[in-house]
């Protein structure tokens, strides 16, 4: 499904919906600075819908220079329901991300290697990312991904608000989770240029050259790593083609 090799910066989350009426978000991104984009839609680990990219969406990207992928985030409540889904959709998309509804899913999600990234807005956060989870996703390579805007979910931004996300890069550092801040665009005035998004992470206490991995290294390795996985001269794990 990629258009092109990935590069940065990287926007991991553009809501797929949003194009379906506006495809000039394409251009904004692309004049803000992003070269690659992860176009995301949303399933149920019950339903686990497959998307193609629309014809029209691919040709501006081709246009625009932009690099796409695709991205499947996940809405979970139901471990079983998750495994099935995971088994049927993985070969089908770039990335693979889950958003967790409860601790048994969170922590799941957390040691499956078919997982990409764990998705958590602010009250899932607060309720799933702890150091058990946080160890467990270091441990599995697994990267924890914060979409901006759907982080404060129209919640007033307190000194609690900051004191969790202080603890949650706490946590990621000392475990060393892969930490990618991704925009959340679903419209056009949601749309976050990179130094917006590395500023929040900066804001927040983590050192710019640190922040800077969320949108240029990390995402990078999923891309790279999935499009390697997908390629022909990759038989299994541990086994290419020379």
């Amino acid at each position: 499904m990629a258009l092109a090799k990935p590069e940065a910066p990287v926007d991991f989350y553009v809501d797929a919906r949003t194009l379906d009426n506006n495809i000039r978000i394409l251009r904004v991104l692309k004049k803000l600075g992003f070269k690659t984009i992860v176009l995301t839609y949303t399933t149920t680990d019950s339903t686990c819908e497959t998307r193609d990219l629309e014809k029209n969406i691919l040709e501006e990207c081709e246009k625009l220079r932009l690099n796409v992928f695709v991205k499947a985030n996940i809405l979970s409540e139901n471990k079983g329901y998750l495994k099935m889904c995971l088994r049927r959709i993985r070969s089908k998309v770039d990335v693979v991300s889950i958003s967790p509804k409860n601790l048994d899913v969170a922590r799941f999600s957390g040691r499956d290697r078919r997982v990409d990234t764990v998705v958590f807005t602010y009250d899932e956060l607060v309720r799933f990312y702890d150091d058990s989870q946080a160890k467990l996703m270091g441990q599995n390579g697994i990267a924890l991904e914060i979409p901006f805007n759907r982080l404060w979910s129209g919640k007033q931004i307190s000194y609690k608000t900051f004191f969790f996300l202080k603890r949650t890069f706490y946590y990621t550092v000392k475990f060393r989770v892969p930490l990618i801040i991704s925009s959340g665009t679903t419209k056009k005035i949601e749309v976050k240029s990179p130094k917006q998004l590395i500023s929040l992470l900066e804001i927040l206490g983590l050192p710019e050259s640190y922040a800077k991995l969320s949108i240029t290294t990390y995402p990078l390795a999923i891309l790279k790593r999935n499009m390697h996985k997908r390629s022909c001269k990759h038989v299994q794990q541990g086994v290419d083609l020379a």
